[in-house]
This record gives structure tokens, C-alpha cells and sequence, in this order.
């Protein structure tokens, strides 16, 4: 085997990845990946692009995206990487870029949410701050 090629059995990626190998396995059963190929022992072998591919998975399953959505955004670029024609080019092309756009507004809506998180996280110190004078004063009363 090139020593350049390296395959990962499943187990490896899961470490490597931070989930389950039953997870990897569930992903291959809905088709959003494959090994490269099998061990003679039937192992699942994976190279580097089957990894980026889970990766890729796996990022948007952390963005919220159903396993169905997941789906077909890979199915869109599978068809494009494939494609020998222009209509289908231009179909894929115009799927990617609506893709693109809701992952953009996934991102703004997430940037506000982290501002109003912030907001409430400052408050949240002044509350704490407010409580810690309280107690000072009431501790200085009992004491004074």
C-alpha cells in the first residue's frame, strides 16, 4: 500500500472526528458517505477524502441541518463534481448559491444571537457585582 495514501479504519475516524463509530456507520447506511474501501478482513478503510466528507457532515449537523437537508447539499455537490453538461452545471451552480445564501443568514442570525447572549451575560456581572455590595453592606451593619 503507498505509505502517501494512508486508510483510516472506522474506529480511527470516530477518534479522530470526536463521534461514535456507529454514528460513521449510520451516516454510510444513508448513503452521506462510503469507505474507499473494504479490508480483506471487512474492515471499513477511510482516506482523506472520505474524512473531509464527514467532516463536512458533521459540521452541518452542528449548524442545525436535518440528515435530509444534509443530503441533499451533498447530493447537489456530488452532482456538480460529476457533471458532464452544462444545464446540469448551471442547475447545481444555482442550488450551491442558495445554499450559500442560507448558510449566510444561518451566520447573521447566529452573530445576533451571540450579541444578545453578550448583552445578557454583561447584565448577568452587574446583577453579581450588585448582590456582592449588598452583602458587604449587610455584613458591615452586623458587624458595625
Amino acid at each position: 500500500m503507498d505509505a502517501s495514501k494512508e486508510l483510516l479504519q472506522v474506529g480511527e475516524v470516530a477518534v479522530r472526528l470526536g463521534v461514535s463509530p456507529r454514528t460513521i456507520k449510520y451516516y454510510e447506511e444513508l448513503g452521506l458517505v462510503s469507505p474507499e474501501r473494504r479490508s480483506p478482513g471487512g474492515f471499513r478503510l477511510y482516506g482523506e477524502q472520505e474524512i473531509r466528507r464527514l467532516e463536512r457532515v458533521l459540521r452541518l449537523k452542528d449548524m442545525g441541518y436535518s440528515l435530509a437537508a444534509i443530503r441533499e447539499i451533498i447530493a447537489v455537490r456530488d452532482a456538480a463534481k460529476e457533471a458532464t453538461k452544462s444545464a446540469v452545471l448551471s442547475e447545481a451552480k444555482e442550488r450551491l448559491e442558495q445554499q450559500e445564501r442560507e448558510v449566510a443568514e444561518r451566520i447573521r442570525k447566529m452573530r445576533e444571537d451571540l450579541r444578545r447572549a453578550e448583552t445578557l451575560r454583561r447584565e448577568l456581572q452587574r446583577d453579581i457585582r450588585l448582590c456582592e455590595q449588598r452583602l458587604e453592606e449587610i455584613s458591615d451593619q452586623s458587624t458595625g
